[in-house]
């Protein structure tokens, strides 16, 4: 086999080549100023592929979502070629993964294509159409976070039409027949990945093929995934549902299962990515210093049964259009509240100066938002009363249960956290309307002592972690919602 010369992209050290399609390669690079792991997809020579890579730079910006692998950088290169800085998926593509295995489990094809139709979704309403929904072009992080990479074929709805591209087995049988590519060919595309998925092969032409429910290997338990995949790829497009229907219906057809991912050639190698339900690892604490106990990380129960407070960074496995990756948010920090640096109770803000009752806080006063959110939550743990989460989650939540039952288990046992206090930075706002909000944001926890009867700890500080925290507009204000990774 040929062994392909890696270009030179100036910055970076060029890797192993990951993959090749018709106007790129992707290779796996190095960046040099901070030795982070990236892929860096290089487009061919000829101009209709360096145009290409351009526009999936334009595209990605203007359609920045959940699940779309995003353009980090848009580089010229001194031969005219271009360079698209990308993350790195190291799971590999949804065509790998189905190639490896057969087919998936009617779990699994939900914890794929619910996230990836919501992020259709948002796509369409920014007035985006894909163009290649294709199972080489869902890509895999390896806690089996799906993200739809290759934007070059994507463009934006009332442009001038140009040539149509496409991966065959996916095109909806409209664009087959010459008609511009729209949302529903893109939910027609991603049905026909679900089939494939289901089948192990690509729905044929419509009124040749045969029904889903005759080729589907998922067996029994899988009819209403079967339904809602035979939905999206009708043969008419207005009989479609749209990219955020197909989400619910998705949703509503089976309980999302871990994706079984091949790792390193391992098939029993398996990674935890459930769908609705806020996640992370617990953050590594400094080493104690001398003198002082090393506390179990906030958020779980410490060996006399103490619950410690969740911390408000959530570790990222990955995510949703509210969709979030898997985990228990026991043991991470929310970055939706800040911590700031009071050591007693918050008696709150005035009314006529709190921000969550500002209705365009999320935009005005993001930074604002979150701190007073983070020290509603540090109060609710430094005075061990569960009453007090009302006043920075919703009630009923995920989130708000699993912070109750913490702080009840802390009042239980006569404890407290003297001092805890949260500290939010770089605030940026992701997306907002009236009622909801996504802002990104990096949380730290403070140090501060674990007070019990009898027994005193000291816990240090936890660096700040970066993390999506949703809020919404409910009828006291703006409250945190859930946690995602970035």
């Amino acid at each position: 086999m040929e062994t392909m010369q890696a270009p030179a992209v100036p910055g970076f050290a060029i890797g192993r080549l990951l993959g090749s399609g018709g106007t790129a390669h992707v290779w796996e690079a190095v960046r040099l100023t901070d030795g982070r792991s990236v892929a860096l997809k290089v487009s061919h020579g000829d101009p209709e592929a360096a145009e290409a890579a351009v526009r999936e730079a334009a595209v990605s910006s203007r359609a920045a979502a959940e699940h779309i692998v995003r353009v980090e950088a848009c580089l010229t290169l001194p031969d005219d070629r271009v360079a698209l800085v990308m993350p790195l998926m190291r799971g590999g593509s949804l065509a790998g993964l189905v190639g490896a295995r057969g087919h998936l489990g009617p779990g699994e094809v939900v914890t794929v294509l619910a996230p990836l139709a919501g992020a259709l979704g948002r796509l369409h309403a920014a007035g985006v159409v894909h163009g290649d929904v294709s199972p080489g072009n869902v890509l895999l992080d390896l806690d089996g976070r799906p993200a739809l990479a290759d934007l070059g074929l994507g463009r934006v709805l009332g442009e001038a039409p140009a040539a149509v591209w496409g991966t065959p087995g996916h095109l909806a049988p409209e664009v087959l027949l010459g008609a511009d590519p729209t949302p529903a060919a893109d939910v027609y595309a991603l049905g026909a990945l679900g089939w494939l998925c289901l089948a192990g092969e690509v729905p044929g032409a419509p009124g040749l093929r045969p029904s889903l429910t005759q080729v589907s290997r998922a067996g029994a338990g899988s009819e209403a995934v079967v339904a809602a995949l035979e939905a999206a790829v009708h043969p008419r497009p207005e009989e479609r549902p749209g990219a955020d229907e197909l989400a619910c219906l998705l949703f509503a057809a089976a309980r999302p299962e871990p994706l079984r991912l091949r790792v390193a050639g391992d098939d029993g190698s398996a990674v935890t990515y459930r769908l609705r339900a806020a996640a992370g690892r617990p953050p590594v604490p400094p080493a104690p210093e001398r003198g002082r106990h090393r506390a179990p990380t906030p958020g779980t129960t410490d060996r006399r049964g103490v619950a410690r407070p969740v911390a408000l960074g959530v570790c990222a496995l990955g995510l949703v259009a509210a969709l979030v990756v898997v985990g228990a948010l026991v043991g991470r920090e929310d970055p939706a509240r800040a911590s700031v640096p009071s050591a007693a109770p918050s008696a709150g803000p005035s009314a006529t100066d709190d921000p969550r009752l500002d209705p365009l806080a999320p935009v005005r006063r993001p930074q604002d938002l979150l701190t007073v959110l983070a020290d509603e939550r540090a109060a609710a743990y430094r005075a061990a009363d569960p009453t007090r989460l009302d006043a920075a989650e919703t009630r009923g939540g995920a989130l708000h249960r699993r912070d109750a039952a913490a702080v009840a288990t802390l009042r239980a046992a006569g404890a407290r956290y003297d001092g805890l206090a949260y500290r939010v930075t770089d605030v940026v706002v992701r997306s907002a309307d009236v009622d909801r909000a996504t802002l990104r944001a990096t949380v730290a926890v403070g140090a501060h002592r674990v007070v019990r009867p009898g027994d005193d700890t000291d816990v240090t500080a936890v660096p700040g972690e970066p993390v999506l925290v949703d809020v919404v507009r409910t009828a006291e204000g703006w409250r945190v919602e859930a946690l995602r990774s970035p």
